[in-house]
């Protein structure tokens, strides 16, 4: 990690943010235990260790000189950055253990090009067809999109950002700078930090209140694609059984129409119970 002596400090930089970045994700699976959000952070794990190991042997004076497999390994390397939201829209019981083979062939599809241009060299550089970088830009704006109404809002855009950057090559908008690879790090550290940090404790008391907290604690992990589909669940369920409240986006609500009245605690017992029912799936 040396030239002539002089550490080369972007690759020095980047090799730290990896290892910081592995760190809190290894930390942050305990966190996830039991829950289906632990096929998630593995992809996460994985992705994060696949960085550091590039970040180490893909410096300036890096082993592999050939230009083309350094920027297939990179290319391979930020495409395991979309995995986890993928493992996330499959994160529902029982299927979510068979959807791990769905991220697997996405993100061999994603490779694909890379792997490609290995077996049939064309140039130096890797290059993709233009409904390709749509591709990989419409999963960034996914990702972005499922946690942006969140409380990880800030967290997704920064993730959304090292993605950019990390591809920025390959989305024929880079960043010219040496510093480009340690900001996109840069950036998927704060974003884990930020999750870290940002969560909220669900209340033990037996209220309304506790039950906006375990719904609001859903909707944060799981984005807006479970989100809706459970409030919409939830909302279905509330109109057959006459409730006067419903769930919005920022928790329950009393009904604004001229039935309007208090619930009662066989009501609160029955809310209860249909999101243990929906939300079992989950945790």
């Amino acid at each position: 990690m040396t030239i002539g002596g002089i550490p080369n400090q972007p690759q020095l930089v980047e090799v730290v943010l990896a290892t910081f970045l592995l760190g809190v994700l290894l930390v942050d699976r305990t966190t996830a235990k039991g829950t289906t959000l632990t096929a998630p952070l593995n992809w996460a794990t994985l992705s994060a260790l696949l960085l550091l190991i590039a970040s180490f042997y893909l410096g300036e004076d890096s082993l592999i000189q050939n230009k083309l497999l350094q920027a297939a390994i990179w290319y391979i390397v930020g495409c395991s950055t979309f995995c986890p939201l993928m493992a996330v829209l499959g994160a529902k019981r029982p299927q979510n253990l068979g959807w791990q083979w769905v991220v697997a062939t996405l993100w061999l599809i994603l490779v694909w090009p890379a792997l490609q241009a290995l077996a049939l060299p064309a140039g130096p550089r890797l290059e993709l067809f233009a409904a390709w970088r749509l591709f990989l830009l419409a999963l960034i704006v996914l990702g972005l999109l499922n946690y942006l109404p969140t409380r990880h809002w800030l967290a997704a855009l920064f993730t959304a950002a090292g993605q950019g950057l990390l591809l920025g090559e390959y989305l024929e908008h880079e960043l010219s700078s040496p510093w480009r690879f340690s900001i996109a790090l840069g950036s998927l550290l704060v974003a884990s930090v930020l999750v870290m940090l940002r969560r909220t404790k669900v209340p033990e008391d037996r209220s309304i209140n506790q039950l906006t907290q375990r719904w609001l604690s859903f909707r944060n992990a799981y984005g807006a694609f479970w989100g809706l589909r459970i409030m919409q669940r939830v909302n279905e369920t509330g109109e057959l059984r006459h409730w006067p409240v419903h769930l919005t986006w920022f928790g329950f609500e009393p009904k604004t129409d001229r039935e309007s009245r208090e619930l009662t605690q066989d009501e609160l017992a029955e809310i209860e119970q249909t999101l243990d029912s929906l939300l079992r799936r989950f945790f």
